[in-house]
């Protein structure tokens, strides 16, 4: 449906005037080239630029030739060699001579008088009794003491060989010293005792017998394989293991029946993972001899206690009646 057919029909119009025009141009356009080409052509070439044709350049080629010296062989003469430098010697430094100690003189004793009896090896005279240590508390009341020749000793007048301690010096000494060991006997004393585990009464073979198969559900250890074979999807494996009970008790042994595992489920490949020991498999028997292990009689009883009664027979006190 069209609303104004008349401006459809002018545009249509207008379109084939305008191919008609442009037609006619052409055919005008294209017959006047092919007419006047041959006369407008060199007029229309002068105008254009025309390029300008470059002499051809003659180059030369030529080889270069280098004269050289020939060189004359000669002998060479080695130059001498040099020694070693020797190494500096260490300067020696000249040293003193220590000095001599000079002997000082100590007091000696005021030479007996004239007249006076040769000393002999009894004393002439009672020795006198002087304490050297105060008692320790809870000591004996009674005193140690020592005896004192009056005939070797000098009297308070003469002077004091050097080095000696006065009485006041040795009293404090003394004190300090009984204060020293007091304190050492009362750190021994206040030491707390040692507290130990109470043993146990009972015998390894009792600790053995009384497993049961609910602990292997409680038990923890590792394992290592020992002997490993494969059969078709099937790994065996023989285990070399640690085991350790809810009851405390540990053990090491070596897994007398073989243990199986699928492939893709290897112990070997999955060392973080949990597993649990397996039964023995169906017809296995139990080789003898072997291993006492509480593992070995949770699930051979029977042979465990023939094995204990052997023994006890025999006379083995590891094996005797609680």
């Amino acid at each position: 449906m069209q609303l104004f057919p008349e401006r459809d029909r002018r545009g249509r119009k207008l379109i084939v005037a305008a191919l008609v025009l442009s037609l006619l141009v052409h055919l005008a356009g294209g017959g006047a080239w092919v007419l006047f080409a041959r006369r407008i052509g060199p007029a229309v070439a002068r105008f254009l630029p025309h390029p300008k044709a470059t002499p051809d350049e003659l180059v030369a080629t030529s080889d270069a030739v280098t004269i050289e010296r020939r060189t004359v062989p000669r002998a060479m003469r080695r130059a001498p060699q040099q020694p070693p430098p020797s190494r500096p010697r260490p300067r020696r430094v000249a040293q003193a001579a220590a000095p001599h100690p000079v002997p000082v003189p100590l007091p000696t004793l005021p030479p007996p008088a004239v007249g006076a009896p040769a000393p002999t090896a009894a004393p002439a005279h009672a020795p006198r009794h002087g304490t050297i240590h105060h008692p320790l508390p809870g000591a004996s009341a009674a005193p140690r003491t020592v005896a004192v020749n009056p005939a070797t000793t000098t009297t308070a007048q003469q002077p004091a060989a050097r080095g000696a301690f006065s009485p006041q010096q040795i009293a404090a000494l003394d004190a300090q010293f009984s204060k020293t060991i007091a304190q050492a006997q009362r750190a021994l004393t206040d030491v707390p005792q040692q507290r130990r585990r109470p043993a146990t009464t009972m015998k390894r073979y009792q600790l053995v017998m009384a497993g049961s198969r609910g602990d292997l559900t409680s038990a923890q250890g590792q394992c290592r394989a020992t002997q490993t074979w494969f059969r078709g999807p099937v790994v065996w494996h023989y285990m070399d293991c640690d085991f350790i009970y809810t009851d405390g008790f540990s053990e090491h042994v070596l897994i007398p029946w073989p243990q199986q595992f699928a492939r893709n489920d290897d112990p070997s490949d999955h060392p973080y993972k949990m597993y649990p020991v397996e039964e023995p498999p169906a017809g296995w028997t139990l080789p003898h001899p072997f291993a006492f292990s509480r593992l070995v009689c949770i699930f051979y009883k029977n042979d465990c206690q023939a094995l204990i009664d052997r023994e006890r027979a025999n006379g083995d006190p590891n094996y005797a009646p609680p």
